[in-house]
């Protein structure tokens, strides 16, 4: 048995020497000794060193000796080399690096995630202190083009159950999956690791624990609750690398349809190096590559393993048609499967010239990557659905992922879905042209000007219902900027600058927009922070309009209701909004009743949005540009005003003519309704004097929302459903709202706050999906509580401490 341990020791150390000399013979010669570094700035805690932090830091590698290569990295980069010393008790087990280095994965623009296992002796304070310490040093390799992301990590987060290990959880955050997965984690961690320095990973079946070796914990049995978070973390990830991220779902998914038997790639690993295979063919991310090929030939899905390969190919940054590729040990292995996969040339040159990909062709390799990550996606969840969720799988991180997931993945048909560049470095056009299909009713968005011979092999780049929402996804996604020409194919061709000067707004407008969004954004109910207008985008009766501009100034009057016809000139109107859920939106209102629409429509979240909202008003009239820009402005300015003076007892009431008619604007801590007054004399005749009216609010009879506590009235957003929860002595109020803010109220017994959210979150995440059209809208949780004798609302989960952090 000593033998055996020793031989398993020895083969590791082998494949790890391999590994490593792969993984710097791919790097550039600064990016080599940028990495040997590491250990040593680690192991080394002095002053002048990047990432030193005080005294009182933990510093010190089990075992570690500098080699004569890190003395010259520090000459090369500056630092003064160490002098040798021992350290007795050191506070780091090792440092490993995982996922794609010194694999088919690894391209030039890969970065480097290393895991920093510390002693499990190390107080808070002391792990704080290195948390720092690598924070800092993170940011010096930044500076020479090297990301580089390191995670602190107790050697007993794994072993320990799931009932005790909560203080060695990391939250949730763009680089950390947080609960979300667990042991399929540590597997990645095991098929990919390469130790820098410290102890050697014990990662081979039935491995045990031993003072010379890191054990982490044993992967064999990967329970079938965890596939659920992992495919959710996937999918979060697949949001910024969504080619690297199908092929990890999909690995998942290959996983899941093996279980319980499933054959591992961290064991395949290891059944090769046994084997005396250390060639590329035993590489974590080619026998990754392979475990999917496998599954799907199975499955006979050839169209998905086509979008694998493509993902693959691109993942590993090798140029196959450029003469000047440099031949390193993937090289030939790769060119064989390209020759077996049957690819044309012209098809190779594409993949190889990807950051030259065009709008178009980034639009449709986005639409085959979000269709194939949510067929995964919900393979996997008919899965897990048997299990109950993985105990480890914070509920509170399990809303925040599921709503991201939600801003991107919705099916609302007004939200603008923001378009992934991947490796384009421009997908700007310089001519843009707008077709209207009779055939489809909607609009067609094509990159070249509009002579006929221009569409002949064309697709369109972009469809949609609504004009507006169109022109905003050019904008939005750099697909126009302030030089691109825009044309209107319609019955006759023509540049259409009205067209051009909105979009040139439009674009300034997208230039400064903050998309950062916060945990507690997620938590709380979505709120505007940006409004743009589009006035008469559609349509415009200003231009058959025979007045004269300066007189409507001069008499200061109504455009709403103009002339001897009080013709309402107002006759489209289109809102683009951003919500502090980073969602774009358009809606489109027209007609009679389309100005009083808009108003209804975005007073709700202009309540919830407290007065901090940017705004723009776009006039795409012909005539009364700017009489349209300032009466909108002032009129949008106004409604903020008001809903934010009014209180639950009480209702603001403001008069506005629309085509002769007078309305009342009602305005309560609800939103808006309009009213015609002509029926209400008395109070058409008050409104005439004093131009603002409040009235107290009316008896409200049996409406649900006269019995709620104010707070939920507030917090009330459509589009989401929300859980207001109030513990008492016996009993647990419960109120629920759903996204049509319908209410609904019970109270509970027998149950506390944590198993109920449990409970609801385990139904929506696996019942309600398969009836539901809305993915991902899990429910937001508040616990109503008193404080300083207010009823607050308090999302459900989220630490004070990390509030702020982005996601």
């Amino acid at each position: 048995m000593v033998n055996d341990q020793s031989h398993f020791v020895e083969t590791a150390q082998r494949l790890n020497r391999i590994r490593l000399a792969r993984a710097l013979a791919i790097l550039s010669p600064l990016k080599r000794d940028l990495l040997r570094l590491i250990p040593l700035l680690f192991h080394f805690h002095r002053v002048g060193y990047p990432g030193y932090n005080g005294p009182l830091t933990p510093s010190g590698i089990f075992n570690y000796q500098a080699s004569e290569s890190e003395y010259s990295a520090c000459s090369t980069l500056g630092l003064v080399p160490p002098n040798l010393h021992l350290v007795n008790h050191p506070a780091i087990e090792g440092i490993y690096s995982m996922g794609s280095m010194a694999s088919f994965g690894q391209n030039p623009k890969s970065d480097v995630d290393l895991w920093l296992v510390h002693d499990r002796l190390l107080s808070p304070n002391e792990c704080r202190l290195l948390e720092e310490k690598s924070a800092l040093i993170s940011q010096w390799f930044e500076q020479y083009g090297l990301e580089v992301n390191i995670y602190l990590v107790h050697p007993e987060q794994f072993i320990k159950s799931s009932d005790s290990d909560e203080e060695f959880q990391t939250s949730i955050g763009l680089e950390h999956s947080g609960s979300a997965q667990h042991w399929l984690l540590l597997e990645e961690f095991y098929r990919s690791q390469i130790c820098l320095a410290g102890k050697t990973v014990a990662w081979w079946p039935d491995a045990k624990r031993s003072e010379e070796l890191l054990f982490l914990g044993d992967v064999s049995q990967i329970p079938a609750s965890e596939y659920f978070g992992a495919s959710l973390w996937q999918l979060y990830k697949g949001l910024n690398k969504p080619h690297k991220a199908l092929l990890k779902v999909l690995l998942l998914e290959a996983y899941a349809s093996q279980y319980p038997n499933t054959c591992l790639v961290s064991g395949k690993v290891w059944q090769r190096t046994m084997e005396g295979d250390f060639s590329a063919e035993n590489d974590a991310y080619f026998l990754l590559y392979e475990s999917i090929e496998s599954y799907l030939l199975a499955q006979d899905d050839l169209r998905r393993l086509d979008i694998v390969r493509r993902c693959f190919y691109l993942k590993c940054g090798l140029r196959l048609s450029e003469k000047n590729q440099a031949k390193d040990w993937r090289y030939h292995k790769l060119s064989m499967l390209v020759e077996n996969w049957k690819w044309s040339n012209s098809l190779l040159q594409t993949l190889d010239h990807c950051e030259d990909w065009h709008c178009g062709q980034l639009q449709w390799f986005n639409e085959q990557l979000n269709e194939l990550m949510l067929g995964s996606y919900q393979t996997l969840l008919q899965f897990a659905s048997t299990q109950k969720l993985s105990k480890s799988l914070k509920l509170s991180e399990l809303g925040l992922l599921t709503r991201k997931l939600h801003t991107y993945f919705s099916s609302d048909i007004q939200q603008i879905i923001s378009l992934n560049r991947l490796w384009s470095d421009s997908v700007c056009e310089a001519d843009l042209t707008i077709i209207y299909s009779k055939n489809s009713q909607e609009y067609c968005l094509y990159r070249c000007k509009p002579a006929p011979r221009n569409f002949i092999g064309q697709r369109a780049v972009y469809r949609s219902k609504s004009k507006a929402k169109l022109m905003a996804w050019a904008c939005l996604n750099g697909v126009a900027n302030d030089a691109t020409a825009w044309y209107e194919f319609s019955e006759g061709k023509r540049k259409s600058s009205s067209l051009s000067k909105a979009s040139k707004r439009l674009v300034t407008f997208f230039e400064h927009a903050d998309l950062r969004v916060s945990k507690m954004d997620f938590c709380q109910p979505w709120r505007y922070k940006k409004l743009v207008f589009l006035l008469n985008f559609n349509h415009d009766p200003t231009g058959l309009w025979q007045g004269q501009e300066i007189m409507v100034d001069y008499m200061n009057a109504n455009i709403f209701s103009l002339g001897r016809e009080q013709k309402n000139m107002l006759e489209s109107i289109d809102i683009i909004c951003l919500n502090s859920w980073g969602e774009w939106h358009c809606h489109h209102y027209e007609g009679e009743f389309g100005l009083l629409d808009a108003l209804c429509f975005i007073t709700a979240g202009i309540r919830r949005g407290a007065g901090d909202i940017a705004i723009e008003v776009i006039s795409c009239s012909t005539k009364l540009k700017s009489q349209f820009e300032r009466t909108v402005g002032n009129l949008m300015q106004r409604a903020i005003r008001l809903s934010l003076q009014v209180s639950s007892s009480a209702t603001l009431v403001y008069p506005l003519k629309v085509s002769g008619i007078e309305y009342g604007l009602f305005f309560n801590s609800k939103g808006m309704v309009y009213q015609n007054l002509n029926d209400t004399k008395g109070l058409f005749q008050q409104l005439t004097k004093k131009k603002l009216l409040e009235l107290p609010r009316p008896d409200l009879g049996n409406e649900p929302f006269s019995k709620v506590p104010e707070v939920i009235q507030d917090f009330a957003a459509r589009g989401a459903i929300q859980y207001f929860l109030r513990q008492n002595e016996q009993e647990l109020d419960v109120f629920i709202l759903n996204e049509s803010n319908e209410l609904d109220h019970y109270q509970q017994s027998g149950i506390d706050i944590d198993e109920l959210v449990s409970k609801v979150s385990h139904h929506h995440a696996f019942e309600e999906f398969k009836a539901s059209q809305q993915r991902f809208n899990l429910p937001q949780f508040f616990r109503l509580i008193r404080v300083d004798g207010r009823l607050r609302a308090l999302p459900f989960g989220v630490s004070v401490d990390e509030v702020d952090f982005e996601f």
